[in-house]
């Protein structure tokens, strides 16, 4: 059966029963104990809420932008289809480690490399259809295929658009399935909808943005290349633009908040300092934290709440920077240096991580000055505060269909967003 849930953000609802049992697996259950705003919870009180009812949101909210434009043009998505989206949406995150993305930033200071949630999230999904291999195929009618399906609308692999533009006539007709749970395309998707609403909410910022006025003109339109685009109304392109104003809001007000930082270095730090023992893997070898990516059994063990005990169990220094965290001993904000984005693009030769530490390392210089002896105790963090193009317009690649060309996806006239006059005229005799 399915299931109804009350959520305080979208009201009502409606879990597929395939997704209940999803749900009540351990992997999914784990999401309750792992906050949506890792550490804003010690800034921001109200931000109490977990990765488990944003996934759920994120589910009902991809399930209600595919049928809207199942509707609009009902040959465009199919039940299977349909279903692996909502599945996509529901399972999302769960390969997300305890404090969210603080996770991510630990394990790649150890591992070397740029290791993402979405890689543990792929991985779950199989862990996940291997324990229910019968429900899916009983409820769903989904086999092995549609869970490849599920873990590319999850993560879209690079060069997905170039293969369907290369590609056969289905590639180009159902490119635009990718593009509804993450759009790697132009950002629009009904994650960032979920969370800046959930987000907002339990900050108590306040917002205007409305997803819901972008799913009421949802199509399916055909770009130049003849794939197949989410596409909105041309007069709900202010819409799109207050969607990306309330992600740089949020940033600036809570997740790059100075004291939040602060908080994810003391955190960081003292899970490297006690780096403790998970498991053991199938050879014996011992598995800690900063290695438990690479096991599941291992991984699924991680919450906030068991990282924070087993650092302090673990290590003494891990244990003080814990509680100097509870008493409010936090480390000082020292200062902050404004840095053009365009600074940090300008050298395409070294990758992302290498201007990062090399900034980092030039704004301890500039901070510290000739001070050799503090130097060792001050740390940079770079926050980037942009629109989610970094230096780009994040609407200029975003598609949208005008009334008298509905199934045409074309990218938004530049006269709309630069600085201009309008003259109303008004005939004064009817």
């Amino acid at each position: 059966m399915s299931k109804v849930l009350k959520d305080p953000v979208h009201g009502e609802i409606e879990l597929h029963p395939l997704c209940v049992k999803i749900v009540d697996t351990l992997e999914f259950q784990r999401l309750r104990f792992i906050k949506q705003l890792g550490c804003c919870y010690f800034v921001y009180p109200g931000a109490a809420h977990n990765r488990f009812e944003h996934c759920i949101g994120v589910c009902h909210l991809a399930g209600k932008l595919a049928q809207a434009i199942r509707d609009r043009q009902p040959d465009k998505i199919n039940d299977r289809q349909l279903l692996c989206v909502k599945i996509a949406g529901l399972c999302h995150d769960l390969g997300h480690g305890p404090f969210s993305h603080m996770f991510e930033h630990f394990v790649n200071s150890f591992k070397g490399k740029n290791w993402k949630h979405e890689e543990a999230s792929r991985k779950l999904v199989v862990r996940i259809y291997g324990h229910l291999k019968k429900e899916f195929k009983e409820l769903g009618g989904l086999e092995q295929d549609d869970i490849d399906f599920i873990k590319d609308l999850i993560d879209p692999p690079e060069g997905l658009y170039q293969r369907a533009k290369d590609g056969n006539v289905e590639q180009k007709k159902d490119f635009f399935l990718y593009e509804i749970v993450s759009n790697a395309t132009y950002g629009v998707d009904v994650d960032k909808w979920d969370y800046f609403a959930r987000d907002s909410l339990h900050l108590g910022v306040k917002t205007s943005f409305d997803h819901d006025r972008l799913i009421t003109s949802a199509r399916a339109c055909t770009d130049d290349d003849g794939v197949t685009h989410v596409a909105y109304r041309e007069k709900v392109l202010d819409h799109v633009y207050e969607m990306f104003h309330i992600r740089y809001t949020l940033h600036r007000k809570a997740y790059q908040h100075k004291v939040n930082k602060a908080i994810e270095l003391m955190i960081s730090d003292a899970m490297g300092k006690a780096n403790f023992v998970v498991g053991v893997d199938g050879y014996g070898k011992e598995i800690t934290l900063s290695e438990a990516v690479d096991d599941l059994d291992a991984f699924r063990k991680l919450t906030d709440q068991f990282v924070l005990d087993k650092i302090s169990e673990f290590s003494k220094e891990a244990r003080e920077l814990v509680d100097r965290i509870y008493k409010r001993k936090l480390y000082r904000f020292v200062g902050e240096k404004r840095i053009e984005l365009q600074e940090l693009n300008d050298e395409e030769t070294v990758t992302q991580q290498e201007k990062t530490i090399q900034t980092e390392e030039q704004l301890r210089d500039e901070l510290v000055g000739e001070k050799e002896g503090i130097k060792k105790h001050i740390k940079v963090q770079i926050a980037y505060f942009d629109y989610g193009a970094k230096d780009k317009n994040p609407v200029d690649k975003a598609y949208f269909y005008t009334k008298n060309e509905p199934d045409i996806a074309k990218h938004p006239d530049k006269v709309r967003y630069h600085p201009f006059i309008v003259v109303y005229m008004s005939k004064l005799n009817p």
